[in-house]
């Protein structure tokens, strides 16, 4: 595997703050070690050298809070759930907080709520929805919790669930019905079909709201940063900027914490 670095530097305002103080000019600001996919839009991509995106503009907003820089780890999925893991990283972006998750992780604080959504071939006239799943195929990306949250609303086993390694033999295989729809979040959805003009459409309700926060290790540093990255987060929420970079790329502010809609209560 290999990991491409971006290292991207805090606002001026704070390199400007630091400058102020001639005994801390001298020192580096510490380091935030993110992983992202470089093709994730909308949440991460490069470019110009950058990465760009709404988690990565909120990651960038609580750095800044923090006095940190960030270091961008890049890979695809199975690499930056490898990097998590083994501390390669110390947080990820788009990450549902999940029960399974918090045995192995601590979460911050949530910064947007996440709902998963189905694609299918744009030619495709006979499903519009869940309901029309039965007996079908549905691909989701390896290591995405949409499996599972597809899973928790098929109990009876009706809806055949297969996984591949990449986003691109995914929508591939939809497109031309070898597949017959593709479960991933309804804003990745929506925003890559626009963003690459993918011959696919988003069907029926979105489903499966989670909560979405940072992951952080269970050790000594995991926890210090969780603890600064809450209060960042909250701030953030405070002050308006958590609303206004979920407007920027949504055009609607998924930063608004509605309680969470189970398979069991629908």
């Amino acid at each position: 595997m290999k990991w491409k670095k971006i290292v991207l530097l805090g606002c001026a305002a704070v390199m400007l703050s630091a400058c102020d103080k001639p005994s801390e000019s001298a020192a580096e600001p510490p380091v935030l070690r993110v992983g992202a996919t470089p093709d994730g839009y909308p949440h991460y991509f490069i470019q110009n050298g950058k990465v760009e995106g709404f988690s990565a503009e909120i990651l960038q907003a609580v750095a800044e809070k923090i006095h940190y820089r960030i270091e961008w780890v890049t890979s695809d999925w199975v690499g930056v759930l490898g990097s998590l893991e083994t501390g390669k990283v110390d947080t990820v972006g788009n990450f549902a907080d999940t029960p399974e998750r918090r045995k192995k992780y601590d979460f911050s604080v949530p910064y947007y709520t996440s709902s998963a959504a189905l694609a299918v071939s744009e030619n495709n006239t006979t499903i519009h929805g869940l309901s029309d799943m039965k007996g079908k195929t549905v691909a989701a990306e390896l290591g995405s919790n949409y499996a599972k949250v597809l899973k928790a609303f098929d109990p009876q086993n009706q809806i055949k669930l297969v996984t591949f390694e990449g986003m691109d033999v995914i929508v591939s295989s939809v497109a031309q019905g070898k597949v017959d729809a593709f479960v991933s979040g309804q804003v990745i959805l929506l925003g890559q079909i626009k963003h690459k003009h993918l011959p696919l459409k988003v069907v029926g309700e979105p489903f499966g709201e989670k909560l979405v926060a940072l992951p952080f290790r269970k050790d000594a540093r995991g926890e210090a940063l969780r603890m600064k990255v809450d209060r960042a987060l909250s701030e953030l929420r405070t002050d308006g900027t958590l609303k206004k970079i979920s407007e920027k790329w949504f055009g609607q502010d998924l930063s608004i914490i509605h309680p969470v809609v189970t398979a069991a209560a629908r």
